[in-house]
C-alpha cells in the first residue's frame, strides 16, 4: 500500500520533470489560424484558403495574418514600422507552414489567389519548378518577390 502512495505522489513530479526537459522548439514558430473564422490583417477578409494564407511575426512578438502572400508582402512594404523577424507561408502542395525565408515562390497571372496576386510558395524546389511551368509562371525567393511586389506597386 506504502508502494502505491508514494508511486502515485512521485508521478506527478516525474511527469513535470520530463515535460520540462522536453526539446522546445527553436526560434519563431508561425501562428494558429482558425481557417473560415480569422480575418487577414491587412484587409479584413476572413483567410479561409491555407495554400494562400500567410503571416509574420514581428520584432516586439505580435502576429500578423494574410489571406494571401502578395497581399502580406504589399503589406509590409506600405508599414515599414512593423519590423518583420519572422516571414511564414504555406506550401503550397501540403499546406504545411514554412519559414518564407526559405521558400520558392512561384507568380503565375493564371493562378487565381484570394487577392489575386497570383503568388503561392513552395518548400521543394522541384516542386515549385513543376507548378512554375505548368502555369507559365516565374520562380523567386522571398527577397525578389518583395522587390517585384514592389515594382508592380510603385512603378
Amino acid at each position: 500500500m506504502k508502494f502505491k502512495v508514494r508511486f502515485f505522489l512521485i508521478l506527478p513530479v516525474l511527469l513535470t520533470l520530463l515535460l520540462a526537459c522536453s526539446p522546445k522548439p527553436e526560434g519563431p514558430q508561425p501562428p494558429e489560424i482558425i481557417y473560415g473564422q480569422e480575418m487577414c490583417s491587412a484587409c479584413g477578409m476572413v483567410i479561409d484558403d491555407p495554400r494562400f494564407a500567410a503571416a509574420t511575426q514581428l520584432l516586439n512578438g505580435e502576429y500578423l495574418r494574410f489571406d494571401d502572400v502578395g497581399e502580406m508582402l504589399s503589406y509590409h512594404m506600405n508599414h515599414p514600422e512593423a519590423q518583420v523577424a519572422a516571414w511564414f507561408v504555406h506550401d503550397y502542395p501540403s499546406e504545411k507552414w514554412i519559414r518564407g525565408e526559405q521558400a520558392i515562390f512561384v507568380h503565375s497571372s493564371s493562378l487565381q489567389t484570394p487577392m489575386g496576386s497570383g503568388i503561392a510558395a513552395f518548400e521543394d524546389k522541384s516542386e515549385a519548378e513543376a507548378f512554375a511551368a505548368e502555369h507559365n509562371g516565374t520562380i523567386s525567393s522571398l527577397d525578389n518577390m518583395r522587390a517585384q511586389v514592389h515594382m508592380i506597386e510603385h512603378p
